[in-house]
């Protein structure tokens, strides 16, 4: 595939809005790329608008000045054959269909729609991402196709079929703290489809971690090629849905997807060494694992945090999820016992930080560097959940916040990787301090987990990773 070619679908000079509106100035196509910094040359297309903000608008592509880069169709789908000629004669490289209504319908005159529409593009020399998708997310070129993304730039890529997916998966990430490289929902994929899309990014300089939600695959084996040039460099991670009897038909009917038998993927995994999540949650949990954690040098996991029984499930969580969590030194027990002088407190691994979380700073500043120097733990998940405290009392939520901080402030000197798990139960009051803290956490580089389970999911899964040569 031309670099050339994935170039101009990030780097365009010139784009064509065809459909542009004057009904969203802000939100609407126009707006989205004007708003977010694209820095080329934006030309709408209406015939019944003369101008939409302060750009000019042209009644067909033909009339637009010069040569274009990028078309987005934003129209009915029965005009798009039309469109596709105009684009043809004016000489435009790609073409972006966002409109939707056609074989993802599943009726025959639809399918034969789109293939007349793909005919006219294969015969014109105009390649196609799409039709039925949101397209590029690229904020470091100003490309967007929804307002309310990051403009930061990371080095997070995703390819996806699905544009709702994609939405979603970005507001997940950028809650994170976690920003992209590039974006593409490419739908129906008439034309450019996932391998080429992810040969590309297996030699981009701004990609280290590459995810990818599928529904089918039209060539497998490219496919897998194409995962596993990948997987030279950098970390997959794969959503494959449609994976269940009624997923599979749910795929056909979104995006003409023949979605292919469980065992046949469970197959591709084992041999690709891609890693599978369950869904776009799971997803933004292991990314995070990869931006924010040091590489664990194994699976064994120390556990530190309030409560003797929440202890002892989350040592069943972890181990479940494929870690082990082995008891500390005979050393370890013993220094943790001099910081830990409560009644009770149980210091074997699990270890209890404090008893009232007004302890919990302190522990923190103390006990979790004993916990890192034990050689028995290759990695540490530090659980707070504030309902163990008493979430509605005002103090607490303070000391939470003081916790945070020297959890922060402790983490960095620490010679292993750290985890974080906050929860902010189920009362009004604790979710303003829970999200500080965990905002806090963010920024010090701490990856924050919802859960125990989404923790030890997500490092395991990033123990376990191929193509972490270039980790970040």
């Amino acid at each position: 595939m031309s670099q050339g070619l994935f170039d101009q679908i990030f780097h365009p000079a010139t784009v064509a809005i065809v459909g542009a509106s004057t009904n969203d100035p802000e939100t609407g196509w126009v707006g989205r790329l004007v708003n977010f910094g694209y820095r080329g040359r934006i030309y709408p297309v209406n015939p019944k608008v003369s101008e939409i903000g302060i750009l000019k608008c042209y009644p067909t592509v033909r009339d637009i000045p010069e040569p274009v880069d990028l078309a987005i169709f934003n129209i009915p789908a029965r005009l798009t054959p039309q469109i596709m000629q105009d684009c043809v004669a004016r000489g435009v490289r790609i073409a972006h269909i966002f409109t939707a209504g056609f074989s993802e319908t599943g009726k025959e005159e639809a399918s034969k729609l789109e293939a007349h529409v793909a005919e006219i593009a294969r015969a014109g020399n105009i390649r196609v991402i799409g039709p039925n998708c949101m397209g590029v997310y690229y904020p470091a070129g100003g490309l967007t196709f929804l307002h309310t993304f990051a403009r930061e730039v990371g080095t997070v890529s995703m390819v996806t079929q699905s544009g709702a997916g994609a939405t979603r998966f970005i507001h997940l990430a950028n809650d994170r703290h976690i920003y992209f490289s590039k974006v593409v929902s490419y739908g129906n994929a008439v034309d450019l489809d996932a391998p080429d899309f992810l040969e590309y990014l297996a030699e981009d300089s701004e990609t280290a971690v590459i995810t990818c939600y599928i529904e089918g695959a039209r060539d497998c084996r490219r496919f897998m090629a194409s995962v596993m040039k990948c997987l030279q460099c950098k970390p997959v991670i794969i959503l494959k849905a449609g994976l269940t009897e009624s997923g599979a038909h749910a795929a056909a009917s979104h995006t003409a997807s023949l979605a292919g038998s469980a065992m046949v993927w469970d197959g591709f995994f084992r041999q690709t060494g891609a890693i599978q999540v369950d869904s776009l949650e799971e997803m933004a949990d292991v990314v995070m694992a990869f931006l924010k954690m040091k590489s664990p040098g194994g699976r064994r996991v120390g556990i530190v945090g309030r409560g003797g029984g929440i202890g002892v499930i989350a040592t069943d969580v972890c181990e479940r999820a494929g870690l082990k969590v082995p008891p500390f030194l005979p050393e370890t027990q013993k220094q943790l016992e001099a910081v830990t002088p409560e009644a009770g407190i149980t210091v074997r691994n699990p270890v209890e930080s404090a008893r009232e979380i007004a302890g919990a700073a302190d522990f923190y500043k103390r006990g979790l560097k004993i916990v890192d120097t034990d050689p028995q733990v290759d990695c540490i998940i530090t659980h707070i959940a504030v309902d163990i405290y008493g979430g509605r009392q005002q103090d607490m939520q303070g000391e939470l916040l003081k916790a945070a901080e020297a959890l922060a402030v402790t983490a960095p000197a620490l010679t292993k990787p750290l985890a974080a798990v906050l929860s902010a139960g189920e009362h009004l009051e604790t979710f303003s301090a829970t999200h500080q803290s965990r905002e806090l956490l963010l920024k010090a580089g701490i990856p924050v987990y919802p859960s125990i389970e989404a923790a030890a999911r997500a490092i395991y899964k990033f123990r376990s990773a191929r193509g972490i040569g270039k980790n970040p």
